[in-house]
């Protein structure tokens, strides 16, 4: 290995090639860190800092009580169209399983109630849910929902007719999704995160906030969801104007 360079900086660069020429596989696991020690005659501590590295940059991830597996293909998001969360995941071409973990009716807290521009104390939908690919959590979300008035709340959660396709629900019941607005931030994952992503702290998840409006500009839902870092990626196209 060259010397002019750090031990780690070369070992990272010789783990991931392995990993764009597809020799080390998505999903796959890699090999312990005594054994790559061993394989590239290194120390366990550049082993280390090398795969500590690539697990930052999104390349590999680390399981609890399992070991460190290189990182499944990133879904791609653009900014151009809205789709509910798990609606994008299917227009990437997965096949997402929804898990719901709850669905009631509460009173709107007050900060979301501002948010949302509703009374505080009114009566919304409440869906937290996760979705999966295969068997890895793709993401959580907790969910307010602003229901159309004319609906049947108890109907609605007896049946569990919200969870799934919640654009879909609203569109149904006469609600046409016309808008949205975002943000993005990266946090460090706390430990439901890493329970439910099967991460190994200190880990890397992207929190997202969104608002979504009714044709009328009437803010319906508000959404928190977070997203394993290595598991989305934003792709936006740009366009420089000049005069």
């Amino acid at each position: 290995m060259r010397e002019s360079v750090p031990l780690y900086k070369q070992l990272k660069a010789e783990l991931l090639s392995k990993i764009r020429t597809g020799e080390w596989e998505p999903g796959q696991q890699l090999p312990s860190e005594a054994e790559l020690a061993s394989l590239f005659a290194v120390s366990r501590t550049t082993v280390r800092q090398a795969v500590g590295d690539l697990v930052s940059s999104g390349f590999v991830i680390r399981r609890q009580g399992k070991g460190t597996y290189v990182a499944e293909q990133a879904f791609h998001s653009t900014a151009t169209t809205l789709y509910g969360f798990a609606e994008e995941l299917r227009a990437a071409g997965y096949e997402v399983h929804i898990v719901l973990n709850r669905l009631e009716e509460r009173e709107c807290p007050e900060d979301v109630a501002h948010i949302l521009r509703q009374s505080a104390g009114r009566r919304i939908l409440y869906v937290e849910r996760t979705a999966h690919v295969d068997d890895l959590c793709y993401f959580r979300e907790t969910s307010y929902i602003v229901p159309p008035f004319h609906i049947d709340l108890a109907k609605v959660i007896s049946q569990r007719l919200a969870y799934n396709y919640i654009y879909g629900f609203f569109e149904q019941n006469g609600v046409r999704i016309n808008s949205g607005n975002q943000t993005i931030s990266a946090e460090l994952a706390d430990e439901t995160d890493c329970t439910v992503f099967q991460l190994e702290p200190p880990a890397a998840v992207l929190a997202i906030e969104r608002i979504t409006r009714d044709e009328s500009g009437a803010a319906v839902e508000y959404s928190q969801v977070r997203y394993p870092a290595s598991r989305y990626r934003l792709h936006l196209n740009l366009l420089r104007h000049t005069d």
